[in-house]
């Protein structure tokens, strides 16, 4: 299987022994736990660097960034119209966190920031829904977050699968073509807790809370399988 990673931002080299390296290093360590067979290229589309031939991918994922969907920056644009036309030919994305956001954006939902504050450590999701690539399926998973914005209103032709009290649209699919989660399952619960420690200040009261949280197992494997799933299932 070989996917393109839109790589949406870039983790600072001082916090790579933590998180495992950059995002496209964070999300083969994650295949490697469920022991898939991944190529994987990477594309810098802060840059506006992406493939000549997207045929060439059986699946993208965009990553997860520090940058504000909404605030339609030039390469926040681009990325939008590259969602689109990748949508329009019936390829398969993922998009994580801001990857996520985008996505809901790009296809005509709305992105703001969460009157609900900081998302942050490991939080608990409830499935709506079971998709034939969601297996092995729980009817609750939990995974580790790290966000301040959230969909606020997903696309006409979007479906809810997920969702929870603080973030309420977690997963959504749009024909088992485009599935987007807020959730990050390839961070580290260490990388999360270097995140935490260095933003105590600005996090506040949630600070404890989140912290505490990180002792809770996360299902990021099982999500990274349902990936895996995702990408190589045969029909939409």
């Amino acid at each position: 299987m070989k996917l393109a990673i839109f790589q949406a931002d870039h983790i600072p080299e001082y916090r790579h022994k933590i998180s495992g390296g950059n995002y496209p290093n964070m999300f083969a360590n994650l295949f490697l736990k469920v022991s898939a067979i991944v190529d994987l290229e990477v594309f810098d589309v802060t840059k506006g660097i992406y493939p000549d031939n997207f045929d060439s991918y059986d699946g993208f994922i965009i990553t997860g960034s520090k940058a504000t969907c909404f605030e339609k920056t030039p390469w926040i644009v681009r990325l939008e119209e590259q969602i689109q036309h990748l949508f329009a030919m019936g390829k398969r994305i993922i998009g994580i966190c801001f990857g996520h956001q985008i996505l809901a954006q790009a296809l005509g939902g709305k992105v703001e920031r969460a009157d609900t504050g900081w998302g942050v450590g490991v939080h608990s999701i409830h499935m709506l829904s079971q998709k034939p690539w969601m297996q092995p399926f729980y009817n609750h998973v939990s995974l580790t977050f790290y966000h301040q914005d959230q969909v606020k209103h997903l696309p006409e032709q979007a479906e809810l699968v997920a969702t929870n009290q603080y973030c309420p649209v977690q997963m959504f699919v749009v024909n088992n073509q485009i599935w987007g989660m807020q959730a990050h399952p390839e961070m580290l619960r260490a990388h999360n807790h270097l995140l935490l420690t260095e933003r105590k200040n600005l996090l506040n009261q949630q600070f404890g809370s989140a912290i505490d949280s990180l002792r809770i197992r996360d299902h990021g494997s099982v999500v990274g399988q349902w990936m895996v799933n995702f990408f190589e299932m045969e029909d939409k």
